[in-house]
Formats: C-alpha cells, sequence, structure tokens
C-alpha cells in the first residue's frame, strides 16, 4: 500500500485528486508503534543515518469480508445496486418507468401504464432485496446503522433519494420545459461546511451552486 504519489514533490498533472487528499503526518521515535490499517496509502521518511525499523504484517482474521466490502460507505452503495437490480432483473427495459412510477406514485405519468400487478412485485423484490442485504451485513464485522431499520424504510429511502421527481413536484401545475428557470435550493440543500464558500449560480448554468 505504499503511495504512488511522492508526497514533497507531487505530479498533480498525472495525480489531478490527489489535491484534495486528507493527510495526516506522525512523528515516530524510539519505542512508538505506529498501526496503519490495510489499505492505507503511506509514505515513511528517515531523516537520519541511523535509524532503523521494523515492519510486522498482520493477517486477515477467518472469515473476514472482502476488502471491498469493508468500509459502511460501500456498503451502502451494494444496498443501492441490489435494489436497482432487483426492478431490472424483474421488468427489464421497464425498469425506469417502474421506478417512476414507484417514487412518484400517481403524479407519475407512468403510473396507469405500468399497473399495479406490476408495481406490486417490483416493491415486492426491493423489499426482498432489502431484507437480504441486511442479513449479509449483520454477519459482518461492525455491521451497519441501517440493519437495524425495516426493509420498508430502506426502500422508501431509496426510492426518495434517486427516483422522487423533485421538478415535477416543486411545480405540478407548470412542470418544465426547456427555458423555464428553476429553483431547487429548498430541496437539495448544501452541506453546511460548504455553504460559505459556495454562491447561486447563473440561470444558464448546469449547477445550482458554484463552489471556490
Amino acid at each position: 500500500s505504499s503511495t504512488q504519489v511522492n508526497l514533497t514533490e507531487s505530479d498533480i498533472d498525472r495525480y489531478p485528486h490527489f489535491y484534495v487528499a486528507k493527510l495526516r503526518e506522525v512523528m515516530v521515535g524510539p519505542g512508538d508503534v505506529l498501526y496503519l490499517p490495510a489499505w492505507w496509502w503511506h509514505q515513511f521518511e528517515q531523516p537520519f543515518e541511523d535509524t532503523a525499523a521494523l515492519n510486522l504484517w498482520s493477517r486477515d482474521r477467518e472469515n473476514a469480508p472482502d476488502a471491498h466490502m469493508r468500509d459502511v460507505t460501500v456498503r451502502e452503495h451494494v444496498l443501492a445496486d441490489r435494489l436497482e437490480e432487483s426492478v431490472v432483473q424483474l421488468t427489464g427495459k421497464d425498469a425506469g418507468l417502474v421506478f417512476d412510477a414507484l417514487a412518484n406514485g400517481e403524479s407519475s405519468p407512468h403510473y396507469d401504464a405500468v399497473g399495479q400487478d406490476k408495481l406490486k412485485k417490483a416493491r415486492n423484490a426491493m423489499l426482498r432485496a432489502a431484507d437480504a442485504w441486511q442479513n449479509e451485513m449483520s454477519q459482518l464485522p461492525g455491521g451497519h446503522p441501517k440493519t437495524k431499520e425495516s426493509a420498508v424504510v430502506l426502500v422508501e429511502e431509496h426510492l426518495d433519494r434517486t427516483h422522487r421527481n423533485i421538478i415535477r413536484e416543486r411545480d405540478p401545475e407548470k412542470g418544465w420545459h426547456p427555458g423555464i428557470s428553476w429553483d431547487l435550493s429548498e430541496i437539495a440543500k448544501l452541506p453546511r461546511e460548504l455553504r460559505s464558500r459556495c454562491e447561486t449560480a447563473s440561470e444558464s448554468s448546469p449547477f445550482m451552486s458554484i463552489c471556490g
């Protein structure tokens, strides 16, 4: 896991995302032990010639989860993938219409065309996927906070976050088409830590805010 980027002479052209990396600097003295978790990029510098260091490598415990499943955020991304996949497998190319009808109800233009039977089957498929994800996560070290929530809540949160038509909901009578400006500032608010360094983008911009 030794870093490919030289911290003292960083090649930003080759590694353009490095400038947003969060670095931690640690001074290790005689008798100190520094523990590095698996997969942490690191660089050591030993400025004195009479310096010696000893590395001890630890092994994963038996039945440890795969490396890509050890992060809580990644585990939640897996939930989203499983929920989406459950409907795609059931409805194929109609999945987009089904998701829109599930998330927006009767306000969706596809609600009647999709039909109650297909909507019920799709929702049940998502609930089964959420249950399976919760069972899997509960068996992994560290689990996930959302294993304590009901499958119904997980499905509704996913639909609300990824498929709810916030533009149609904002002004259902007027709707939207090119040339009509919109204001989503009260729907998709910036995180508090960004508000102080961001400003509202112009109406012609494809973005809501421009952050420096």
